[in-house]
């Protein structure tokens, strides 16, 4: 879970193996929270979200914010 952002469509994030984010997966939600599953167990995750806005057809994206680490029990 993060921060929520007021205004926007929802997040975008990404997530991967490696910190060079290299085969990353991405996944869009639109609430402040995501569960992942069938995850590796007792392997290193590198995560970062970023909100984006959808305007007249066009999406807008944030900055992402720095990478998370997290490890699978």
């Amino acid at each position: 879970s993060w921060k929520k952002v007021t205004g926007i469509t929802g997040y975008e994030i990404v997530y991967a193996t490696n910190k060079s984010f290299k085969g990353a997966k991405t996944v869009k939600v639109t609430d402040g929270e995501k569960t992942f599953k069938k995850l590796t167990s007792k392997k290193t995750y590198y995560v970062k979200v970023r909100a984006y806005k959808n305007v007249s057809g066009k999406t807008y994206y944030g900055a992402y914010c720095k990478a998370k680490t997290v490890k699978v029990k």
